[in-house]
């Protein structure tokens, strides 16, 4: 009798300890039911990591913003929201792909890109839009958010690599290779037809220069040394690639490439001609940016003419292609 007693309370002991154990173990290893109505799926896990680090220039600030967001206010930055929503795909594109680059290419431990379109490209926050747009606001972030939201997750790619997918506000009639703007040939940023940025009514402007003024800049940027005693042929262009941008002018005698000219008098385009008096410097300029990628107002024209986004990236990035990119 005692004997059957201890089987007994041995057990009892036994079970109560294994209890808590089993009880533990449900938590930490939950059913394949449970895990399957508790676990994320993939897609909307790398949805919820798409965030970059953007610097603000005006406040001297990093901020980490959610991707979506971040291509809202880079789009609204960089193109007109009045353009045909095709055109405004292509841009929210092009503006994912060069975020993407930025992101896992740079490797920078204070911010993947900055604000300032000087430098990568621009973004505009909401308070921000709702300036610039005033009692428009409404409309066009409606408009812009159902945009990137249609193209959600979609990069450039060529031979499987991301992109640099720049763009400009209006070329000279035709894009620009990369190599004659920048030094480095790039296989699908080649010269390529834009025949509506011909209509632009901003496609031409022209910039006078007073002696004094051309000689001051002339002098600050390094570009002569001494006084001259007439502007008369004291710049002159040697040489134009076949869209027309300038590759090379003398001043005074020395060379120098159009691009260093363009940013010296701030003109609009490397895509210009000049005239010289014995007081004056005048520069002609076609187009708008540098030329390079997709041109902003021929996106427009080609939307309006009834091309998709796909067809106006394809156009403008000689061998691109359009992918799903969501993973970081």
């Amino acid at each position: 009798m005692m004997k059957k007693f201890l089987v007994i309370v041995i057990l009892a002991v036994l079970s109560m300890a294994f209890v808590p154990f089993l009880a533990i173990n449900n938590v930490l290893s939950p059913t394949t039911e449970e895990a399957q109505t508790t676990q994320k799926p993939l897609e909307t896990q790398n949805q919820a990591q798409q965030t970059i680090s953007v610097f603000r220039s005006l406040t001297n600030t990093t901020e980490e913003l959610d991707m979506f967001e971040y291509v809202c206010g880079s789009v609204a930055a960089e193109m007109p929201l009045a353009y045909h929503e095709e055109a405004l795909k292509a841009q929210a594109i092009a503006c994912y792909t060069n975020a993407l680059r930025s992101k896992t290419e740079k490797g920078k431990s204070d911010s993947h890109i900055t604000d300032d379109s000087t430098i990568d490209q621009g973004y505009i926050d909401s308070s921000q839009r709702k300036e610039k747009w005033g009692s428009d606001f409404e409309k066009y972030e409606s408009k812009l958010h159902e945009i990137v939201k249609s193209v959600e997750n979609e990069a450039l790619f060529y031979n499987d690599e991301l992109c640099v997918a720049a763009f400009h506000a209006i070329s000279g009639g035709n894009t620009e290779d990369a190599e004659n703007i920048w030094g480095s040939s790039v296989p699908y940023l080649k010269s390529v037809p834009s025949n509506g940025d011909k209509l632009s009514p901003q496609y031409t402007s022209s910039v006078v220069f007073s002696k004094e003024d051309f000689i001051d800049i002339a002098k600050k940027e390094k570009l002569i040394d001494k006084t001259p005693k007439s502007l008369e042929n004291i710049i002159e262009i040697k040489e134009t690639s076949s869209s027309g941008t300038v590759l090379s002018v003398t001043v005074n005698g020395k060379k120098f490439t159009g691009e260093q000219i363009r940013k010296a008098f701030s003109l609009r385009s490397p895509v210009f001609t000049i005239k010289t008096t014995a007081d004056t410097v005048t520069f002609s300029v076609c187009g708008y940016g540098h030329g390079v990628g997709m041109s902003q107002y021929g996106a427009d024209y080609l939307a309006k003419q009834g091309n998709s986004y796909k067809e106006i990236l394809t156009h403008y990035y000689t061998g691109a292609e359009i992918k799903s990119y969501n993973v970081f």
